[in-house]
């Protein structure tokens, strides 16, 4: 499996992301981007790199263990309400094994709000919420 169906296994078990307000549905959380035409909340993920890494005196050779820098987009009408999902997001965001993938550790290194901007005409763009993990894995 890949790092990618890992993080996404990982946000969406346990249904942290989807209860409560502005839940966000399992189907919502998806790699790369999303539909303008989807309905909100949503949840977006873009593993912007991987290599090899080392915690301690462990190794990264084969079958060691290796690192990811994950940014979740948390997409929803008001910059309150994709904070919120941050939030969620975090609390989502536990080592386990998820698609096969054992995640040993992750640094949740924060979030940011992205500024808002305008679409065509007077509409406004959803708002967005970044967050971005540090993930040890081993495949």
């Amino acid at each position: 499996m890949s790092i990618e169906a890992a993080v996404r296994a990982m946000l969406t078990a346990g249904g942290t992301l989807s209860g409560g307000a502005n839940g966000v549905p399992d189907e919502r959380v998806t790699h790369g981007f999303r539909l303008q035409s989807t309905a909100l909340p949503a949840v977006t993920f873009e593993i912007t790199s991987v290599g090899p890494g080392s915690i301690g005196s462990t190794g990264a050779s084969s079958g060691g263990i290796r690192e990811a820098e994950v940014e979740i987009r948390c997409v929803a009408q008001e910059a309150v309400d994709a904070i919120d999902i941050c939030t969620k997001v975090r609390a989502a965001c536990v080592p386990g094994t998820y698609a096969t993938l054992s995640i040993d550790a992750l640094l949740y290194r924060g979030h940011r709000v992205e500024a808002q901007a305008s679409g065509e005409g007077d509409e406004a763009q959803p708002a967005e919420a970044v967050c971005e993990l540090l993930i040890y894995y081993r495949e």
